[in-house]
């Protein structure tokens, strides 16, 4: 297997891969971790590979076959140490969030108990202090359970005992979704699943048609949390193909997002990812001046994906990075979900990305994809590309079963190797869920993804999420619409932080609009407020001809979203509901 492969064989393992790399060149880097603006630790794929037998070694001892193991780990080289040594050791692998301090974290440390009783881990793979730390808050979960110490020596464990072998069927990965509209669910993801999606995800990228530059060993920068989907795939791409993966903490990046361009630049990256709101971030802290010291002239393919893509934001990026060399044909729009595997289509284009402008009123009103006459409402959607040959994908009325033909909206549905097993101990859910028949009986199983869609030309668009849809007047209106024309009408109002969402009283749904003001806007009084509120209500009005019951302006930082930046207006609602809201 080489850099060239787009297929693993059913027989080759992660060992396999960490094996082969580590004979080839033992004393290339394979991470690299940024710990601050000027440190750095590296590791070799030779250091690496005596670091996960040694841990797996361990592993085996003190576990059976499928057996689950908790990785608690801060983002960097444990955390990847940890992962491989479960892929070595046979162990399902479930990754959970790590807060930078877990005292006062009550969400995240409700989630964390939550996944812990779910998956019933025979293992803690931790550091000392944080495990203790979270064992001594009263909120937090029981962590008592047999405990490795990943940074600790492991003094009289062999290293060179040999991998447990794992079948394609067996499960690697317990992947808690992001609860962007529900409570989190485990999703059961072979090791055949993984291989095969990641090895779609590299024919996508088109290295082939790359630059000369293209030809020498691939360089990847990632900060995305290493227990989303997005952000395992970020670590194990660069793995499968023997190249160097630079890592930096979600904390860091969102302190200071100029971090992630200057690694891009340091390192000469060719390759990176981050869902839409990074590239709006960047463009909004960086100055003209701060861009023009980055070289980004190298990168040849930018993965975005974990939220709708928005055509404005990529214009915005290339526009404002165009000093520093970006080029817009390294955009590749992606689409994905966890159930999947996270990567489900993408594309780059030579020319920059595609996207279509249609009729907003015929979308909402008939479900029907028809170019943008003048005058009328326009939405403007980014293409998410092709899926790649293995996998299939089909856009089926949610009611009867029948697949809809192109340009007309419906439930995305897919088939495919990267598409996992179900749900880990729900029955009742998986079934639901991955076990869906279309009407005439195309296929067999197909995975409902509950996102709305079409394909157009063989591509995917994505329009929203049907849990999502604001229902007004017999229009079906996708929120992330209003939610962009309310986050317009005012300066005070940060980009990308709003939702909304319906509320029902007796047999009447309104409508109810909160957004995330910036530092201090408020403070200024009441009338500045009332001139925010109005603002709002005017352009959505105007915008959308929606009537908003209430709007709440909410202070910096408090809108609910999912590790990897998504609204989650469900969860604003109840908070709405309950008056939970951290309203000014």
């Amino acid at each position: 297997m080489n850099e060239a492969s787009t297929r693993f064989s059913d027989d080759v393992t992660w060992a396999d891969v960490l094996r082969l790399h580590a004979a080839l060149h033992a004393d290339e880097v394979a991470y690299t971790m940024l710990a601050g603006q000027n440190s750095a630790k590296d590791v070799t794929y030779g250091v690496l590979e005596e670091r996960v037998r040694a841990l797996s070694s361990q592993l085996q001892r003190m576990t059976g076959p499928g057996d689950r193991a908790l990785l608690f780990l801060p983002p960097g080289l444990e955390f990847v140490t940890a992962l491989l040594a479960c892929f070595h050791a046979g162990v399902a692998a479930v990754p959970v969030p790590y807060a930078d301090s877990p005292f006062g974290v009550d969400g995240q440390l409700t989630r964390l108990k939550a996944i812990t009783d779910d998956a019933e881990p025979s293992v803690l793979l931790t550091t000392s202090t944080y495990a203790g730390a979270v064992r001594a808050n009263d909120n937090g979960p029981d962590l008592s359970i047999p405990r490795i110490d990943v940074t600790a020596p492991r003094p009289g464990i062999p290293a060179d005992s040999p991998a447990r072998r794992v079948s394609p069927e067996d499960i690697a990965l317990l992947q808690y979704t992001s609860g962007s509209t529900s409570s989190p669910k485990g999703v059961m993801l072979t090791h055949g699943n993984m291989t095969a999606n990641l090895t779609s995800l590299t024919s996508s990228l088109g290295r082939d048609q790359w630059t000369s530059e293209a030809d020498s060993r691939l360089v990847a920068v990632t900060w995305l949390p290493p227990f989303h989907d997005m952000g395992i795939a970020g670590l194990l791409l660069p793995l499968l193909l023997g190249g160097h993966c630079v890592v930096m903490a979600p904390l860091t990046f969102l302190m200071r997002p100029m971090r992630w361009l200057e690694a891009v630049s340091t390192y000469g990256a060719q390759l990176t990812g981050a869902p839409n709101f990074a590239f709006e971030l960047c463009v909004d802290r960086m100055s003209p001046e701060q861009r023009k010291t980055i070289d980004l002239s190298r990168l040849q393919v930018v993965v975005i994906g974990a939220e709708p893509v928005r055509a404005r934001t990529l214009n915005r990026f290339a526009d404002a990075f165009q000093v520093s060399g970006f080029h817009p044909s390294a955009f590749m729009p992606s689409y994905g979900l966890a159930e999947a595997n996270v990567y489900v289509s993408g594309k780059r284009e030579r020319d920059g990305y595609r996207s279509l402008s249609i009729d907003a009123g015929r979308l909402e009103n008939e479900g029907l994809v028809t170019p943008a006459t003048e005058g009328a409402p326009e939405r403007v959607l980014v293409s998410n590309g092709p899926p790649p040959g293995d996998i299939d994908v089909r856009i089926v009325d949610r009611d009867t079963g029948a697949v809809r033909p192109d340009g007309r909206t419906g439930e995305i549905w897919i088939s495919g190797p990267n598409v996992g097993l179900g749900y880990w101990r729900d029955a009742e859910r998986t079934e639901r869920t991955f076990r869906s028949r279309i009407a005439g009986g195309e296929g067999a199983d197909w995975l409902r993804s509950g996102d709305i869609g079409f394909l157009q030309d063989g591509e995917l668009y994505v329009t929203g999420r049907a849990d999502d849809l604001v229902f007004v007047d017999g229009r079906n209106i996708h929120p992330q619409d209003v939610e962009l024309t309310v986050t317009d009408s005012h300066d005070a109002l940060r980009e990308d932080m709003a939702a909304v969402f319906t509320v029902t009283g007796g047999d009447e749904a309104t409508v109810v609009a909160v957004a995330e003001t910036t530092w201090r806007a408020l403070e200024d009084g009441d009338a500045v407020k009332e001139a925010v509120v109005r603002a709002i209500r005017v352009k959505v009005s105007e915008a959308h001809a929606i009537g908003l019951s209430d709007v709440v302006l909410l202070r910096r930082g408090t809108l609910p979203r999912t590790t990897s930046g998504k609204v989650q207006r469900r969860q604003a609602r109840r908070l709405y509901l309950s008056n939970g809201l951290k309203a000014w």
